[in-house]
C-alpha cells in the first residue's frame, strides 16, 4: 500500500531540513489562518479559467507566503527558513523547494513505492554541469548522454525494494550509443515491466519521439512491450492491451533495444543459423569510403574538371568520378556528375600545376591542425594537398565492387564496374559478386537488418539504420550451389541494367524471383514468409 500522502502546504516538519534540532512548537493561531487561505488560493489557481485570474491568485500567493514568513520569524524560526518560504516559486515547473525531505515530509525512510515523472530533455552537448554529474554518478556518467538518463538512476535510488518508476522520455536511449550505460543499468537494476515506444506517431505534442517506461527494482524475466506505428493513439493503455506482447528481458540487445514480437525474434534466430557470417564469406572484408577532410576543395563538378584538364591535360590522371551516399540507389547509381581530385599519399603535386593552383586556394583549411589552431583538417601525417585518409586499398576502387550506403531506412546497394570512387558515406565490398548483391537487396535481409543493426528510431517505421562494419560482418550468408549463384547473379545483372537505363523500369517480376530464391536459401516456410512480409513497411500487419 502507498503511504498516507495527505499534503499540507506548510508544515513544521517540512522546515526541519534547514536546521538541526526540533523546531519550536508552531503557534496555530498565527499559522493556521494563513495556511487555510493558501490552500484556497492554490485550489482556485488550478481551477482558474483565464490567465488574468491565475496571475491575480499568484500575487495573492506571494502576499500570503510573505505573511507566513513573518509569522515564522515571530515564532523563533531561523531567518533563512522563513526567507525560503517567502521566496519559493511554487508555480515554476523547474524549481523545487530547498527544504524537501522525503522522510520528514511523508515519514518515508525506506524509499518510495512509486516515482512518476516526465524528465526534462536536455541534449548532452548543452549540459554545462558535467563535472557535477560525473562526481554524483560515477561510472554511470556518460559525457554525451542526455540529461533525462540521470533521472532513471536517481529515481531507482529513491525506490524502496519492490517499488516502481514510470517515465515518459525520449526513446533515443533505446538505440543511441550514449544510452548503452542506461540500457545496461535498467536490465540489471530496474528491469522493465512495460516499454511502449510511441515513435513518430505524434501521440504527444512533443518535439522528441517519446516512449513510456515502467520499471521496477525486482528482477523479472518478461515484460510487456509494444511499438505504436501509424496514426497517433489517444489510448496508449488500450493500444498495449490490443497489440502488446510479452518479451524476454534477455532479448534486449546491448547494441540497442528493438521491441520485436516473439515471432520476429524467432525468425531472426532462424536466419542467423544459416550459412556463415559475411566477415568470413569475404576475403578482404568491407572497406570504408574515402574521407577527404574538406570536400569543398577535393570534390569538383564537371565544369571545373574540364577547366583543370584544359589547363593541364595531366590533371586527368588525378580526377575520378565520385559518388556520395545519396547517389547510391538500390541496383543503380544516380550520379550527380561530380568528380574527386584523388591526390592520395605520395602524390607529387608539382607535376599537376593546375590542380595545385586549385587546391592552394583552400590551403589554410587543408593544412593538418596543430596545437590550438582553429582552421585546418584533423591532425595527421598527410600533406596539405593530400586526401586526409590513407586509403591503402585504393586499387579496390578500380575493380568491380559492391557499393552500399552507410545509413538509410533500407539497404541501398549496387554493383559498380565503372570505377567510381566513393565518399565516406559509402562502403565498398571488392569483387564482382552479383550473388551477394541479390542477398543484400532482398526482402529477407531487409527484414534482418531492421532487427539486427543499430537504429536511432523504430526501424519498421522509417528509422535510419547504421550499416556499421562490425554488425554487417555478422550478417549470415548461405552457402549456395554454383548454379544458384550464377542464376541469382544473372538476375542481378538484368535488374541493374534495366534500372540504370531507366530508373522507373518495372523489375518487380525479377525482384520476386530473387526474393523467392532467397527465402529458399534460408529455409523459410510459407508461414515464415508471411511473418516477414507483413512486418515490412508498406504491408498490412
Amino acid at each position: 500500500p502507498l503511504p498516507n500522502l495527505e499534503t499540507r502546504f506548510v508544515a513544521a516538519d517540512t522546515l526541519l531540513g534547514l536546521h538541526a534540532g526540533r523546531a519550536p512548537e508552531l503557534g496555530s493561531d498565527l499559522i493556521e489562518p494563513i495556511e487555510v487561505h493558501l490552500r484556497r488560493v492554490r485550489e482556485g489557481y488550478f481551477n482558474a479559467r483565464t490567465r488574468q485570474e491565475k496571475l491575480a491568485l499568484r500575487r495573492k500567493d506571494d502576499e500570503l507566503r510573505a505573511a507566513l514568513a513573518s509569522a515564522l520569524k515571530d515564532l523563533g524560526f531561523p531567518h533563512d527558513a522563513a526567507a525560503a518560504v517567502a521566496q519559493w516559486a511554487p508555480y515554476h515547473q523547474n524549481v523545487s523547494a530547498a527544504w524537501f525531505d522525503a522522510e520528514w515530509m511523508f515519514g518515508i525512510a525506506d524509499g518510495f513505492d512509486v516515482v512518476i515523472g516526465n524528465p526534462p530533455y536536455v541534449r548532452g552537448e548543452k549540459i554545462t554541469a558535467k563535472a557535477r554529474l560525473r562526481a554524483a554518478y560515477g561510472e554511470f556518467f556518460r559525457g554525451a548522454a542526455d540529461l533525462y538518463t540521470y533521472f532513471f538512476r536517481r529515481a531507482t535510488d529513491l525506490l524502496r525494494p519492490g517499488g516502481l518508476l514510470c517515465f515518459i522520455v525520449s526513446n533515443k536511449f533505446m538505440r543511441a550509443a550514449y544510452g548503452q550505460q542506461l540500457r545496461a543499468f535498467l536490465k540489471q537494476h530496474a528491469a522493465p515491466r512495460l516499454l511502449l515506444d510511441l515513435g513518430r506517431t505524434g501521440t504527444f505534442d512533443a518535439t522528441v519521439r517519446p516512449c513510456i517506461v515502467l520499471a521496477g527494482r525486482e528482477r523479472r524475466d518478461l515484460f510487456r512491450a509494444a511499438t505504436v506505428r501509424g496514426e497517433p493513439h489517444g489510448d496508449p493503455a488500450g493500444y498495449v492491451e490490443r497489440n502488446g506482447f510479452s518479451m524476454a528481458v534477455t532479448a534486449l540487445a546491448d547494441a540497442g533495444w528493438s521491441l520485436a514480437p516473439p515471432e520476429w525474434q524467432r525468425l531472426r534466430a532462424k536466419i542467423e543459423a544459416i550459412g556463415q557470417p559475411l566477415g568470413e564469406y569475404l576475403n578482404g572484408g568491407i572497406k570504408y569510403g574515402i574521407k577527404t577532410g574538406l570536400n569543398e576543395a577535393f570534390v569538383i563538378d564537371a565544369e571545373t574538371r574540364d577547366r583543370l584538364i584544359a589547363a593541364d591535360p595531366k590533371s586527368a590522371d588525378l580526377i575520378r568520378p565520385w559518388l556520395r551516399g545519396r547517389d547510391v540507389r538500390r541496383w543503380r547509381t544516380d550520379w550527380a556528375n561530380l568528380y574527386i581530385i584523388f591526390s592520395r599519399r605520395g602524390t607529387q603535386i608539382e607535376r599537376y600545376p593546375a590542380i595545385e593552383a586549385h587546391l592552394s586556394r583552400f590551403r589554410p583549411d587543408l593544412e593538418p591542425k596543430t596545437g590550438n589552431a582553429k582552421r585546418g583538417r584533423a591532425s595527421g601525417s598527410y600533406r596539405w594537398f593530400e586526401i586526409q585518409t590513407n586509403i591503402a586499398y585504393h586499387r579496390a576502387f578500380d575493380q568491380p565492387k559492391i557499393i552500399f550506403t552507410d545509413i538509410g531506412q533500407a539497404m541501398r546497394a549496387m554493383l559498380d564496374r565503372r570505377g567510381y570512387l566513393a565518399g565516406d558515406t559509402c562502403n565498398i565490398i571488392p569483387g564482382d559478386d552479383g550473388y551477394l548483391l541479390t542477398l543484400l537487396n532482398s526482402k529477407l535481409l531487409d527484414f534482418y537488418f531492421r532487427l539486427a543493426l543499430p537504429c536511432l528510431d523504430d526501424p519498421f517505421a522509417g528509422g535510419d539504420k547504421r550499416f556499421k562494419h562490425a554488425w554487417m560482418e555478422q550478417t549470415p550468408i548461405p552457402l549456395a550451389a554454383e548454379p544458384t549463384i550464377r542464376g541469382l547473379a544473372a538476375l542481378a545483372d538484368r535488374i541493374q541494367t534495366a534500372k540504370q537505363a531507366d530508373p522507373s523500369a518495372d523489375t518487380a517480376d525479377l525482384q520476386l524471383r530473387i526474393d523467392q530464391a532467397v527465402y529458399s536459401l534460408y529455409q523459410l516456410t510459407p508461414d515464415d514468409v508471411t511473418t516477414l512480409e507483413t512486418a515490412l513497411p508498406g504491408n498490412t500487419p
